[in-house]
């Protein structure tokens, strides 16, 4: 095929800003350990985060290792504990600034095979506006990443109103990744790392839910959504939601009128189900032409070619290319400039 074939699930760390969160804010900033068998982050009164991939940090592995999985670009975005929710307001908005700087420096290394995926302080809410405008200057931002919940608050709630606005106004999509250190029903999954396996898709589903039934898609039309492995348990459940829509109330205290597959239209959903049976489910509810490749990369969750688990399922030529490459120009901000 000609055209390129973009990743739009991709991490990355940044060496450059984990040092300055350090230094600035020690009390708060993860500390990156050299070990003898590998590399971690040692958060703060947290798990530490590894083994780390030296792709993760280092760009000269990453172009490596996208030739060698025929990713001809990645839309990176940093790993979901990198959020910080949690940490103090000034301190949040400072993490995500050295960050999002971070990955714009990431770009300048390979401009037509990086692109980014920015981060928001999203306990701050003018703040986390005010860095939207500011990432929003750059042409190869295309979109901002963002977890299922802030903190245990779920993405319906109206104080998030100012931000959807913003990314509205600008073109920007969401892509969302749940953090598997702030998920639902967490007290009963932690044995068998069931906190990735059932808690992250978990995540993404009351996500999708809370976006739906609160009515943010409805006030936002023109914003779209993407969501990472798969879409977690939604698209297999969707039938469900339509018809306890039509026959309870408690679901229609804020969705009146519309069901709730209706909103799937404004949904991307990645392709990283392991497992060509699902795919091709989810091919059948999204539509080929609301899929877009994710490979996770570089965390051992995630497939070591993720191009060949989208050709192992029985498609079109036409919507395989869709699916490994033009569908993401559809979710993605265009680029400018």
């Amino acid at each position: 095929m000609n055209e390129p074939v973009v990743d739009v699930h991709a991490h990355a760390l940044l060496p450059d800003a984990l040092n300055a969160m350090a230094a600035e804010f020690p009390e708060y900033g993860p500390t990156l350990l050299e070990e003898p068998d590998a590399r971690y982050l040692q958060y703060p009164g947290r798990e530490r985060l590894g083994p780390l991939y030296p792709g993760i940090f280092d760009p000269q592995v990453r172009l490596a290792d996208m030739d060698r999985m025929r990713v001809d670009r990645q839309i990176i975005a940093i790993p979901p504990p990198q959020y910080h929710y949690h940490v103090p307001a000034e301190v949040g908005v400072r993490f995500a600034q050295l960050q999002n700087d971070g990955l714009i420096a990431l770009h300048d290394v390979s401009p037509d095979r990086f692109h980014v995926f920015g981060t928001l302080p999203l306990q701050d809410i003018d703040a986390s506006v005010a860095e939207v405008d500011r990432i929003a200057e750059v042409p190869f931002v295309r979109g901002v990443q963002m977890s299922t919940n802030v903190n245990l608050m779920d993405l319906d709630d109206p104080s998030l109103e100012p931000v959807w606005s913003r990314l509205e106004h600008y073109g920007l999509p969401v892509w969302f990744h749940g953090d598997q250190r702030s998920i639902a029903g967490a007290d009963r999954l932690d044995r068998y790392y069931l906190q990735n396996f059932i808690g992250l898709p978990l995540e993404t589903t009351i996500a999708m839910a809370s976006l739906i039934f609160g009515g943010v898609m409805a006030n936002h039309p023109g914003l779209r959504f993407g969501w990472v492995h798969g879409g977690g348990f939604a698209p297999y459940q969707l039938g469900r939601w339509d018809h306890g829509w039509q026959q309870r109330t408690e679901s229609k205290v804020i969705l009146k009128d519309t069901l709730p597959s209706h909103y799937f239209k404004q949904f991307y959903i990645d392709s990283l189900t392991h497992d060509p049976i699902s795919l091709d489910m989810l091919g059948a509810r999204m539509g080929w032409d609301h899929v877009v490749l994710g490979s996770d990369y570089p965390f051992d969750m995630g497939p070591k070619d993720p191009v060949a688990g989208v050709e192992a399922v029985e498609m079109t030529d036409a919507d395989r290319v869709a699916v490994l490459s033009t569908n993401c120009e559809n979710f993605l901000r265009p680029m400018s400039g």
